[in-house]
């Protein structure tokens, strides 16, 4: 009895501390994106969520713990676009499933996306350290699949590293620029509007790859 006691006690301290950390980094990425790494507070971020800054530091240790955790979405979305067997799969369905989600994640998180652009544009000085040889591996591992798709005549023959530019310049764009979208649109995108921009981004690449048959 005491053991399932204390297991329920667990599990109740687990669930309050997810819910608290969700709440923390949402107030986080509020206050990163409009204020800056360097012009946001951890108090302003406790303020935000009615707790205690010693509740924050307590979760996080530290301003710079709370700023990498909300970007750590973003890195960990790098190393879910191509699986393991990528190279062995249709381009078509990598590319489309890669695509669809980083549009998605641009949609559901919009601020974390613009943190971390931020955070590349002013020369990643908090993150290099532990983005630098993580991105290098990825982009190195991911290159090589598009060449093995070249090798057996799947793709055109492209240069794979402008290919991976160009999907995340292009689905980035509707996150980090949405202010722009609204303002020569009139009007926020609808979700209707959205899967549209995100299935003519999938057809666009997808045929600019087609293997020419002449």
């Amino acid at each position: 009895m005491d053991t399932e006691l204390a297991q329920h006690k667990r599990s109740i301290s687990g669930e309050i501390r997810r819910r608290n950390e969700t709440l923390i980094l949402q107030a986080a990425a509020d206050e990163f994106v409009k204020h800056g790494y360097k012009g946001t507070s951890v108090q302003a971020i406790a303020d935000r969520v009615n707790l205690p800054k010693a509740n924050i530091l307590y979760y996080f240790k530290s301003k710079t713990g709370l700023y990498k955790a909300l970007l750590q979405d973003i890195l960990n979305l790098w190393n879910e676009g191509f699986s393991e067997d990528a190279a062995n799969m249709p381009p078509e369905t990598v590319l489309r499933n890669y695509i669809v989600g980083k549009m998605r994640y641009s949609r559901t998180h919009p601020q974390e996306s613009k943190i971390f652009a931020q955070e590349i544009i002013q020369g990643a000085p908090i993150i290099r350290d532990e983005i630098q040889f993580p991105v290098v591996d990825w982009a190195t591992g991911k290159s090589s699949v598009i060449r093995t798709w070249i090798d057996k005549g799947l793709i055109r023959p492209v240069e794979p590293l402008y290919l991976l530019f160009l999907i995340w310049s292009s689905t980035q764009f509707y996150s980090d620029f949405d202010t722009e979208i609204q303002l020569i649109k009139g009007s926020p995108m609808s979700e209707r509007e959205f899967e549209d921009a995100q299935d003519f981004l999938v057809n666009i690449i997808i045929r600019g790859l087609a293997v020419t048959t002449s």
